[in-house]
Order: C-alpha cells, then sequence, then structure tokens
C-alpha cells in the first residue's frame, strides 16, 4: 500500500533529530526489508514539515518507522490510490452507468 508520510520536527533537540536521522539511514541500508520503500526524497511544505510517498508492504514496515523517529517528530500516515489501469477497471465495474 502506498502513504504520504506527513512529518514535522518537534525542534526540541536538534542533536537527537541529526542522531536519528543518522540511524535511520544506517537501519535503511542495512536491513530495507523493515522499513516502507521511500517512493521520493524528502519534500519540504514548509520551515521543519514536509512528506515522503512511500510504500509499505507490512504494517510491521509502518510501526518501525513511526517508532524510530518517535521522539522528534509529529507524523501522520495517509493512504493513497494511483489513478492506474488498475482504478479504471474497478470504476468500469463497480460504478453503474
Amino acid at each position: 500500500m502506498k502513504y504520504i508520510w506527513h512529518w514535522e520536527w518537534k525542534m526540541d533537540d536538534m542533536e537527537q533529530e541529526n542522531m536519528i536521522g543518522a540511524r535511520f539511514q544506517e537501519e535503511l541500508d542495512r536491513r530495507p526489508e523493515k522499513f516502507p520503500k521511500m517512493l521520493t526524497k524528502t519534500c519540504f511544505t514548509g520551515r521543519c514539515k514536509g512528506f515522503r510517498l512511500i510504500e509499505a508492504e507490512t504494517e510491521e514496515q509502518l510501526k518501525n518507522l513511526v517508532a524510530i523517529w518517535w521522539p522528534t517528530e509529529n507524523w501522520k500516515l495517509e493512504a493513497y490510490l494511483e489513478n492506474d489501469e488498475e482504478m479504471q477497471h474497478a470504476f468500469q465495474e463497480f460504478t453503474p452507468s
């Protein structure tokens, strides 16, 4: 399933934020199966907030993502669907004419 991972730094401790960011990248490089796939780079939408598009195969991957960033970030996960051939087929099959 694909998600928009919205995040905002709490700004209490930027040193801790940087340490967690380094650990996250290390864990992502070492054990990528433990986390959702990052579909985009970080996109900023304002000062200290932004989003990434991600794809998770399991709920555990989402929990790991939330847990590693918990101390320094507020977050929200929002599922999204792409308007692709499968979506068009579903519309044709289930939407009355």
